[in-house]
């Protein structure tokens, strides 16, 4: 059985950190090592920005950010876009998850390109730490919501 340790608000903030730092150099393999996949029983939960299938798995994590899966075969690298900032915009910071062995954190988060051409995304994050290590256990993202009628 894996045991979660207590973590702090200031942990969520570096791993935070640490996921914009590997996103900006295009570094997959330092980003993977900031995700928790888990057992079948306590998969990873993935829902990419610019994609719309749930990922599970390192397999399909990868693939969303680098590309090249035919499991995965809409998916052009995520980090392939060059992007040179992400700002993080919470809704009112990481909250701490009842029991206290975790955080979770809901808003908006903006990625700038090469060229200064952001897109905007909604984001859900859930942290744990284990051995150690604040992991993502849960991501989703998706565009930012427009209404229909203005």
């Amino acid at each position: 059985m894996r045991e979660f340790e207590k973590m702090t608000k200031s942990d969520v903030i570096n791993a935070q950190r640490a996921w914009v730092e590997a996103i900006i150099a295009q570094d997959v393999d330092a980003l993977l090592k900031l995700y928790d996949f888990g057992s079948p029983d306590e998969p990873l939960l993935f829902k990419p920005t610019l994609a719309d299938v749930v990922r599970l798995d390192e397999a399909g994590t990868r693939s969303y950010f680098v590309g090249g899966n035919p499991d995965f075969p809409y998916d052009s690298g995520f980090l392939n876009h060059g992007w040179k900032r992400v700002d993080f915009q919470s809704a009112v910071g990481p909250v701490l998850k009842a029991g206290g062995l975790g955080y979770k954190d809901m808003g908006h988060y903006t990625f700038v390109d090469s060229n200064d051409d952001a897109i905007h995304a909604d984001y859900t994050f859930a942290y744990h730490k284990l051995n150690g290590k604040v992991l993502i256990s849960l991501h989703h993202s998706s565009l930012k919501w427009k209404p229909l009628f203005e």
